[in-house]
């Protein structure tokens, strides 16, 4: 590597042709907690109530 390259091997996913890192968010998960059912600082997730599961009311518009 040259003294003005930038390592950048770290950033990006471990192969470019693994399946797993090609695949978007779960659908069936929480869009907020991801399925933990709460949010970060310990609380029940105010999006899915504590299931863990993506509601109808989760999206834009």
């Amino acid at each position: 590597m040259k003294e003005h390259e930038i390592d950048d091997r770290d950033l990006t996913r471990s192969r470019p042709t693994d399946p797993a890192s090609l695949q978007g968010p779960d659908p069936v998960l929480c869009p907020e907690c991801q399925g933990a059912g709460a949010i970060p600082t310990g609380e029940t997730c105010p999006i899915c109530e504590g299931t863990g599961k993506a509601t109808g009311r989760t999206g834009g518009g």
